[in-house]
């Protein structure tokens, strides 16, 4: 009967031990889980701005800010100018400004092997 009896006991010390780990095991997956989506929701909605460049006018009367937003699933680029903004959804390889007058500018795209975006820019 004592064989029986412990033999009992470490049965029941097994199922236990059993309960605790799958519960352990399903409470970890599911703090994983919950900082998934966190992580899924943060960068979805609130993109990272990345400034990229900062142009002045000849005579500091305008400015330019080019900034790279990180959307999901691919980033965006958008040209700030007076209260103004233009997207452009192909990153390009090369951004400069060109001003032409303390009112207007071109901001010129380059992207390795295909053609130039000229994006003119005129303040009011």
């Amino acid at each position: 009967m004592n064989w029986n009896t412990d033999y009992m006991v470490e049965q029941e010390k097994t199922k236990f031990a059993t309960k605790i780990g799958c519960c352990s095991g399903i409470v970890l997956i599911g703090i994983f889980i919950i900082a998934l989506v966190i992580w899924l929701l943060y960068n979805i909605f609130i993109p990272n701005e990345t400034q990229l460049i900062v142009s002045d006018s000849p005579n500091n009367k305008n400015k330019i800010e080019i900034v790279r937003i990180e959307d999901f699933p691919d980033p965006t680029l958008r040209i700030n100018y007076d209260n103004n903004s233009i997207m452009k959804t192909k990153l390009p390889d090369d951004i400069s400004v060109e001003w032409i007058s303390d009112y207007e500018a071109d901001v010129i795209l380059t992207k390795q092997g295909s053609e130039t975006d000229i994006v003119k820019v005129e303040f009011e």
